[in-house]
């Protein structure tokens, strides 16, 4: 019993190491490309010991001659994560707790929508997007599709605050109306600082899809000085087809703030998977 059981631990260890291999096999050889030079990548990608050319980090910072480079490309991915993040965060915690206090029937109703929102797909939509932000004159403006995913984002938001506030203690709540703190005050004062843990895993998860989302910002970010990480990336590719070099470079740079967040924060965002879509 004990060997067998050794032998399990064993194996499940193993699977998971291969497992990490597989992962991390492309962002180590995308790493290693952006370092070589172009002709090291043609003739010996997988060498360990390349003709280093740091410059293509430079290259793609600065961009091609006359082109748009990941300065600005990470300039306005921060407006638009800056723009969607608290407005999302903002008014799906409002929706979600005040959601809690409706009765169940009301509730499960309400909470039908944000459910029926993620089934949506966004693709069904870019007419319309495009459609508006033409109208309004807004075309080529991150700030202004930074509100965007700040709506596209609520439905899940709410939907991970919305479990959790369910599960939130009674006792603290009546202990708060029995000292004259009213609803408003009650979520403000005690609800959000005891929320911390669920309000930045969902912070987390919206900021890996806001940074890397491509087909929204495709259509709206025309103008190259306007476009985010993930839209500008293709226009460089286009323009460095011969050298792709600083493509992995920049492949690199736009990898490594996730990498970053996802390493330091992975447990929280783990839990805000599993606490989502909880609807009662």
């Amino acid at each position: 019993m004990r060997l067998s059981s050794i032998l399990g631990r064993g194996s499940w260890g193993l699977y998971r190491i291969f497992i990490t291999l597989i992962i991390l096999f492309p962002f180590f050889f995308i790493i290693l490309l952006s370092f070589k030079s172009m002709l090291d990548i043609y003739i010996n990608p997988l060498s360990l010991n390349p003709d280093w050319a740091p410059e293509n980090f430079k290259e793609a910072w600065g961009g091609p001659p006359g082109g748009t480079g990941f300065s600005v490309y990470s300039k306005n991915s921060a407006i638009v994560v800056l723009v969607a993040l608290p407005i999302s965060g903002a008014v799906g915690a409002v929706a979600a707790y005040f959601t809690t206090l409706l009765s169940p029937s009301l509730r499960k109703k309400f909470m039908a929508i944000p459910l029926l929102a993620t089934m949506l797909p966004s693709i069904v939509l870019l007419l319309p997007f495009f459609q508006i932000f033409n109208a309004l004159g807004v075309l080529s403006n991150p700030a202004a599709l930074g509100l965007l995913y700040a709506g596209l984002c609520l439905p899940v938001t709410i939907l991970v605050l919305h479990a959790f506030f369910l599960e939130f203690p009674r006792e603290l709540l009546e202990a708060a109306a029995l000292d004259g703190l009213g609803i408003y005050r009650t979520f403000s004062k005690i609800v959000v600082r005891l929320s911390f843990a669920p309000l930045l895993a969902i912070t987390l998860l919206n900021i890996i899809w806001v940074w890397g989302e491509t087909q929204i910002g495709l259509v709206l970010l025309q103008a190259p000085g306007s476009q985010t990480i993930p839209v500008g990336i293709l226009t460089f590719s286009n323009a460095l087809k011969a050298n792709p070099g600083p493509i992995f470079a920049g492949l690199t740079l736009a990898t490594i703030p996730l990498a970053l967040i996802y390493l330091v924060f992975h447990r929280v965002i783990n839990r805000g998977i599993t606490m989502g879509g909880v609807i009662r």
